[in-house]
């Protein structure tokens, strides 16, 4: 089943490629931005440029043929504040442009209003990521002290823009990505749903779960632990959002390491779970999720907590399941569960 429960994954990830979904308008600027971890993916989408800049978080895909900058993630970094400040030379220097926005734009590209400094603003973008809140929140403080965020890249924008959006946020919240730079005529080219909706199909015998995961990482862990107890065999419950998870130590994992841990404790019988990031990358832990398999009833629920205490969600991983191991992906639709009844 955990073959079955990664070939699933794995397919959908494929079929969800920004490349593959995004329609450009017929009568679009060929003059393009592309901005966060699908960028580069987003640009190849494109067909027809005549100019163009490119900037994804350093260790994502990137493109040779135009220019292309790398910025960090998730904390900011100098080469962050170097794209944003070329971001806003480039938008400067022409009229109508598209604008391809995916998830990660927040910290790899970034330039302060002329009240705060570098070092306050890397400052407040590090607690804010390590703070556990929701995306929303965290995005409506990045505003506050940005030049790029909340609109203000497009506010630069001297003739006609069209923002195309890869969407790794809540279902209907398009500013909420790379916390919203251009405002203005946006249109949605995949989110969560998409991701969940391909993975349905492609599994076949599939329950939906149809609300995204939103919530704290433990009430999730509850919520998905009751779901599993209702499967039948040979059923798989399809789900995806994105937990929210606070840092409380210096171990290695992620959301959905973190997940599948607190999965684990929920004493749930006979389901193989697979939890995975569509970006192919699970916060500081080197992979892309994790797999459970069917565990047996007695697991060492002191060793857990305690890693869980230091955010060591990956050692869980490792005692219980494995980690999976994927090159980043170019996707960016937030994370998708699996959990099937063997």
């Amino acid at each position: 089943m955990a073959a079955a429960l990664q070939d699933i994954y794995l397919r959908t990830l494929e079929r969800c490629r920004p490349e593959k979904l995004i329609q450009v308008p017929d009568d679009a600027p060929t003059t393009v931005v592309a901005i966060g971890k699908c960028a580069a993916a987003l640009f190849r989408g494109v067909p027809h440029v005549d100019d163009a800049l490119v900037i994804v978080p350093f260790g994502y895909p990137v493109v040779d043929e135009v220019e292309c900058l790398t910025g960090g993630h998730p904390d900011l970094t100098p080469a962050s504040f170097a794209a944003g400040k070329r971001l806003l030379e480039f938008v400067e220097q022409h009229d109508d442009i598209l604008f391809l926005i995916s998830g990660g734009g927040s910290a790899c590209v970034e330039w302060p209003l002329p009240q705060y400094t570098f070092e306050q603003v890397t400052r407040i973008n590090h607690e804010l990521v390590a703070s556990g809140r929701p995306i929303g929140k965290i995005n409506a403080k990045r505003r506050k002290y940005s030049a790029i965020k909340g609109g203000r890249l497009g506010e630069l924008v001297r003739g006609r823009c069209v923002t195309l959006v890869y969407s790794d946020v809540s279902t209907g919240r398009l500013a909420d990505v790379a916390s919203g730079p251009v405002l203005k005529n946006m249109q949605l080219i995949a989110d969560n749903s998409t991701l969940v909706r391909a993975a349905a199909e492609i599994a076949g015998n599939a329950i939906v779960w149809n609300e995204q995961i939103e919530s704290d990482v433990q009430t999730a862990a509850e919520r998905l632990a009751d779901a599993a107890r209702k499967l039948e065999k040979g059923e798989v419950l399809v789900a995806g959002g994105e937990p929210t998870v606070a840092h409380t130590g210096k171990g290695k994992g992620g959301r959905c390491m973190e997940l599948a841990a607190r999965f684990a404790l929920q004493h749930v019988r006979g389901v193989e779970a697979l939890f995975g990031s569509s970006d192919g990358v699970d916060g500081n832990s080197g992979a892309a999720g994790a797999i459970l398999p069917p565990l047996p009833e007695n697991i060492d629920r002191h060793r857990i907590e305690s890693e869980l205490r230091d955010s060591n969600s990956l050692a869980v991983v490792e005692m219980l399941g494995r980690a999976i191991m994927i090159p980043p992906t170019g996707n960016n639709l937030r994370d998708l569960v699996l959990l099937a009844r063997a």
